[in-house]
């Protein structure tokens, strides 16, 4: 890892504005689309899901999805980001650990927000241990904000080029069968993890602006004293 004063993880850039009117402008056509039950909607679901899901469940996939979607719970992922903030911490990152934390709870917030505003029912025949509304699904947003807080501020830090587009590829793959595993149990509609990408997304945006315009002040206070930004 390496630290320059000069340098923070993330400078402020205009661009963020624009793409974040945007991806709001996509989370609500999506959010309404879904309120409304729109028939559209209903019809790409159960083509998904069915492409998704097969003529039968396997055993042995849904043992491995049931792991996937256990490592990435709500609970999980905040221990997740717990972890990766306690070695920032550690390397002196105390601005950027403080972030990682805000943008979990922020974004668990915010996923119950929107669920309560939507309010979508689980598909039927979902598991008893799925309760509550549907959209977006928790469990993709909450690992797209770990991955998200990874991929802003961890990867950055690793200096061979080689390693750092690895991992990458492995966070792509990894988001991906989150969002497989909670179609193929049967707990979200496929439409409830791209909402939750969408409102990950937006959120992380919204984070990256707070801590560009606030980070320099943040790392005046004495508890946070010597911190790389």
């Amino acid at each position: 890892m390496y630290g320059n004063e000069d340098y923070m993880l993330m400078e402020r850039d205009p661009n963020r504005l624009v793409k974040l009117i945007v991806s709001l402008c996509f989370t609500a056509l999506l959010s309404v689309s879904v309120a409304f039950n729109f028939d559209y909607l209903q019809f790409l679901d159960s083509i998904f899901t069915t492409a998704i899901q097969g003529s039968s469940p396997t055993p042995g996939l849904e043992h491995f999805y049931s792991v996937i979607t256990f490592l990435a719970s709500p609970k999980m992922d905040i221990f997740w980001v717990f972890i990766v903030a306690f070695f920032l911490w550690g390397f002196k990152y105390k601005v950027p650990a403080l972030w990682a934390l805000g943008t979990i709870f922020g974004g668990d917030v915010i996923g119950a927000v929107v669920k309560q505003l939507v309010r979508r029912h689980r598909p039927p025949l979902h598991l008893g241990v799925d309760n509550g509304y549907s959209f977006p699904s928790g469990h993709v947003l909450g690992f797209f904000l770990v991955a998200g807080v990874l991929w802003i501020i961890v990867l950055p830090l690793i200096e061979r080029a080689s390693i750092r587009i690895v991992l990458k590829v492995l966070l792509v793959i990894g988001l991906a069968l989150v969002m497989l595993s909670r179609v193929y149990l049967n707990a979200h509609y496929p439409t409830d993890t791209v909402g939750a990408c969408l409102v990950g997304y937006s959120w992380l945006l919204v984070a990256e602006m707070l801590y560009a315009s606030y980070a320099p002040q943040v790392a005046r206070y004495r508890f946070v004293v010597h911190t790389k930004i």
